[in-house]
């Protein structure tokens, strides 16, 4: 007889668990829904802009208007919207009018790894309107920023301002149309056994602002490598004469930036010369190397 309650007792109590489970994981589930909405609200629908390339001019003051701008960085509405190689088509979410700011990017030193702004060149700012789903085609152009300074632009167009300081071998102007880049002249050295070491040096040294970013530009094409330097003078210290740009063949002409701000902060060097160094590749019978459009860029 005592036995009967306590069943009874025990049955409630597993109907009372049961509807309390029931319960409880229906108000697991809802929320579990309601936070569904909330983690994943609708998607919107980007619009989409496409650069395939980009435009750059230099004054007539500037020297060549050659370039190898390889990315654009973008900021839209005053955010960082992204870096982007060209060419490229990419999302965007903003809709309506929207302001865009887009700055020139280069391969640091030649090195695909380094991607930077070049600091020379203004950006370009574009006003756009904006809908979903749209495609819009842009072609940004850069120009130099007026407070850009060049310590010097030699195109070999009137003289050549490396002087030959070590070697055999000599940089000359060469008027070879085959081997010319743009206008009528273009650096040129050639090496072999014989004449099998060239070293030139900019005849004059040039004051850099301390701190001031500092690249040399250039076109080049050659097959073999070749240094790109620079030499200076530091009080109590002496001369230093520092390779440090590897430069490697290329069939074609090419187009460098070479950093060199860096460096000379490192060292609070307030001047340099620009120096170039060829060692003739013995695994070749001849070789030849073309410049132009040397440019040292500054603020």
């Amino acid at each position: 007889m005592n036995r009967l309650p306590l069943q009874f007792i025990n049955v409630s109590h597993l109907i009372i668990s049961t509807f309390s489970n029931y319960y409880l994981w229906a108000g697991f589930i809802c929320t579990g829904l309601l936070s569904c909405e909330i983690i994943n609200p609708a998607e919107e629908i980007p619009a989409y802009l496409n650069v395939d390339t980009v435009t750059f001019t230099a004054s007539e003051l500037q020297g060549t208007s050659s370039q190898k701008i390889t990315d654009v960085w973008f900021d839209i509405n005053g955010g960082i919207q992204g870096v982007y190689e060209i060419p490229i088509t990419f999302p965007v979410l903003n809709t309506g009018t929207a302001k865009a700011v887009i700055s020139a990017g280069i391969m640091n030193n030649g090195i695909s790894a380094t991607r930077v702004i070049y600091p020379f060149f203004f950006p370009d700012t574009l006003t756009l309107d904006l809908e979903e789903k749209e495609i819009y085609p842009l072609s940004p152009h850069f120009t130099y920023r007026t407070v850009s300074k060049f310590s010097f632009i030699e195109d070999f167009e009137a003289g050549n301002i490396l002087l030959q300081i070590a070697g055999d071998s000599n940089l000359v102007r060469t008027s070879d149309v085959s081997q010319v880049f743009e206008g009528s002249y273009s650096g040129y050295i050639y090496l072999n056994k014989e004449h099998d070491v060239y070293e030139g040096r900019t005849a004059n040294s040039y004051p850099i602002p301390n701190g001031s970013p500092v690249y040399l530009e250039m076109n080049y094409k050659c097959d073999q490598v070749f240094e790109i330097g620079f030499y200076t003078t530091l009080t109590g210290v002496g001369s230093i004469s520092l390779y440090k740009w590897i430069i490697n063949p290329k069939e074609n002409w090419n187009k460098i930036y070479l950093d060199m701000g860096g460096d000379l902060l490192a060292l609070q060097a307030d001047e340099l010369q620009v120096q170039v160094r060829a060692n003739f590749d013995t695994t070749l019978t001849e070789s030849r190397i073309y410049l132009d459009n040397l440019k040292l860029v500054n603020f």
